[in-house]
């Protein structure tokens, strides 16, 4: 299973520290601490953006049908 998740640089040295002494079970795809994350805008007019407000209204509408981290089984 691959997971992404945001690390405030405050807290990236400890989670880094924890996932190498976890070296038989993780690996590290990437490392770059200083890396920015690619944003794109996507604004009012872009065919996409309805995309983005029926999720956003079927994540208000039907919370039920989104898990949260609670929902994985991590064993």
């Amino acid at each position: 299973m691959q997971l992404t998740i945001d690390v405030k640089n405050s807290a990236l040295d400890k989670i880094l520290y924890f996932l190498e002494h976890l070296k038989d079970d993780v690996t590290i795809i990437r490392r770059s601490p200083n890396s920015d994350l690619s944003i794109e805008v996507i604004e009012e007019d872009d065919p996409d953006y309805k995309y983005i407000v029926k999720g956003r209204e079927e994540r208000k509408n039907y919370p039920e049908n989104y898990g949260t981290l609670d929902d994985i089984d991590w064993d």
